[in-house]
């Protein structure tokens, strides 16, 4: 017997046969969905059940983000209009020095409750430090998602880190395989850890294929921060001979367990290169656009995707982007390479939903069990309001594209992760959200005060 029937809404499966479904329901047993299709079909088939009824409502795969940072939340703000150097150097690298294990946690509190309340249930973090922490956190709301460890175990005078960042190549492994058996698989599967590279800068050949050995070895995933910044391509290139996706291919890495993350400034022939061996893109349109990364002025993602690439949508963080809210991340998406193609038929709101669910998920290699409103899959759900001022009017051709062109997070009501309600008409079940906020607060304040920023403000405050 299901323990929850939505009923009477407007289902947006994104199956395979991309399915729209009026006066749909979804029938939830446990974490799985156990049956899709007409309202009247699945409460004949599934009596005794709660009903949840979501007249005026649409039911969408829960969001995935390919791309956040739970340990810089508290640096919303921190790094605003300024160099990417500046940005890393002289505002990210100290406060991520200066970070207690407590504001780890308090971190990702804050940044799993912006996607809850936004409608992402499932996350991959590029990885972090003390990320124990990250672990506890995303436990405790109940969300769905991969943990990692930000790599490097190499000092560079013109890229210099912290040392309290730099490892041994040794401690970086044990360190990643420390995570994997902590975190791996636990939360009821919720929880996934992958093997990390930071970037591209400060890591060595060795790092590169021990951490590769490693993911094999407990059949998880790789990623790292690769071809984002011209300046970035330009050193690699300056110290091993070759640009980020040519060494890597060098090194014989690549295959389909990698997700690289933002990948603006490849060319036509490493497209080729990643296409043959399977990899996965990590797209993050608004970090591109603000820091600006020079990702779209390329305008290589389109290619990628016309090659047949497995391209995803991230926000990054919120030192990035500011925002984790994947409705900007998709609208973003849908409108930029018009804008740099000149051409309104590029990256339509259908593409960008399957780039925010079904094909993040395939970047995740979870596509088993997430990314799409099907029999068998996990109960990974969001209700959205289809009767807002903002997603008024509405006809059946306009459905998705009113999602992503006119749709953003405060139109989610109800967000069901594995099966859970986690928040139920805007209100988070799982945590305090109150308590949250506060002590994000708190913990920020402490954090600008032990790292002694000079930032003013361009605008008086009084």
């Amino acid at each position: 017997m299901p323990t929850l029937l939505i009923t009477n809404a407007t289902v947006i499966t994104v199956d395979g046969q991309r399915r729209i479904i009026k006066d749909g329901a979804v029938a939830i047993q446990d974490d799985q969905i156990v049956g899709v299709g007409k309202t009247s079909e699945i409460r004949s088939k599934f009596s005794g059940a709660e009903i949840l009824r979501a007249t005026g409502k649409l039911v969408l795969p829960g969001l995935i983000d390919t791309h956040v940072h739970l340990t810089q939340t508290l640096a919303r703000g921190l790094a605003d209009q300024v160099t990417v150097p500046s940005w890393l150097y002289e505002r990210i690298l100290p406060y991520e020095v200066a970070m207690s294990g407590e504001d780890v946690y308090h971190s990702s509190m804050l940044a799993c409750a912006e996607m809850i309340k936004t409608g992402t249930t499932c996350f991959a973090d590029p990885g972090g430090y003390q990320m124990e922490h990250a672990g506890e956190a995303v436990d405790e709301t109940g969300m769905r998602g991969v943990l990692a460890i930000a790599s490097v175990d190499k000092q560079d005078d013109e890229h210099p880190l912290p040392s309290k960042i730099i490892v041994s190549t040794e401690d970086a492994v044990k360190t990643n395989e420390k995570l994997i058996k902590e975190y791996n698989l636990k939360a009821d599967g919720r929880i996934r850890v992958f093997a990390s590279l930071r970037g591209m800068l400060n890591v060595t050949k060795e790092l590169i294929i021990k951490l590769n050995d490693l993911a094999h070895k407990y059949n998880t995933g790789m990623e790292v921060h690769a071809a984002f910044w011209r300046d970035n391509v330009a050193f690699v290139k300056k110290t091993t001979g070759l640009t980020d996706v040519r060494y890597l291919e060098s090194l014989g890495v690549l295959d389909h367990n990698w997700m690289m993350i933002h990948m603006g400034w490849v060319d036509d022939e490493e497209i080729e290169i990643l296409k043959k061996r399977g990899v996965k893109i990590s797209y993050c349109p608004a970090p591109a656009m603000k820091m600006p990364l020079g990702t779209n002025v390329n305008k290589k993602i389109p290619k990628m995707i016309e090659r047949g690439l497995t391209v995803s949508l991230g926000c990054d963080s919120t030192a990035a982007d500011n925002s984790l809210d994947m409705f900007r991340a998709m609208w973003l998406n849908s409108m930029v390479h018009k804008e740099m193609y000149l051409d309104p038929m590029l990256m339509t709101a259908e593409q960008s939903l399957e780039m925010a669910t079904i094909n993040s998920a395939e970047c995740l290699s979870w596509e088993k069990d997430i990314g799409s409103i099907e029999v068998g899959k996990k109960a990974d759900l969001i209700i959205m309001d289809a009767r807002a001022s903002n997603m008024i009017p509405m006809h059946d051709f306009s459905i998705v594209p009113n999602i992503v062109y006119s749709g953003d997070g405060s139109n989610v009501e109800t967000v069901i992760i594995n099966g859970k309600l986690v928040m139920e008409n805007r209100e988070i079940r799982t945590f305090d959200y109150d308590r949250v906020l506060e002590s994000a607060q708190k913990a920020t304040e402490r954090i600008v005060d032990k790292v002694g920023y000079s930032i003013s403000p361009r605008w008086r405050v009084s």
